[in-house]
């Protein structure tokens, strides 16, 4: 795994129990951590998912479907040890970050936001203008920037 190479001091099983994968897919991230002990929620957005989760909770691994909104979501603060989004397609910084600062306060002190999208790894202007806002953003939640490398930060 990409993520433990970048930083290894993240111990599935051990320091990271429990996490959060936004935009999952068909959940295979949430398949490898379980089989690593880490209780994983695979959730895909409401649009065109629903047999991607299906198929994810037919292999057993928890999923389902769900939207990042203004509204909270139903988990309590601080119940996630990592919170994974991969290509999931969600403006983290609109309307002054309201969506990241729900995954903050899921996030518990001392966990990890991992996130593989295009203004990571694309030199495009807009893209890079994004990648600069999410950094300011995170800045200013207290957040420590630990890596980017490839498509990952």
């Amino acid at each position: 795994m990409f993520v433990l190479q970048m930083i290894p001091e993240i111990t599935f099983g051990r320091h990271i129990r429990v996490a959060l994968d936004v935009g999952c897919g068909v959940a295979s991230f949430g398949a490898y951590l379980l089989q690593r002990n880490v209780v994983t929620l695979s959730v895909a957005p409401k649009d065109v998912h629903e047999n991607q989760i299906q198929f994810a909770l037919e292999r057993g691994v928890p999923a389902m479907v769900a939207a990042f909104a203004t509204r909270r979501l139903l988990y309590p603060s601080q119940a996630f040890d990592l919170i994974h989004c991969s290509r999931c397609r969600i403006n983290w910084t609109r309307d002054d970050g309201i969506l990241l600062l729900e995954v903050n306060r899921m996030l518990r002190a001392g966990g990890y936001f991992v996130w593989a999208a295009q203004p990571v790894y694309k030199h495009e202007e807009v893209l890079e203008e994004q990648w600069e806002e999410m950094l300011n953003l995170t800045t200013r939640l207290c957040w420590k920037f630990l890596k980017k490398d490839g498509y990952i930060a």
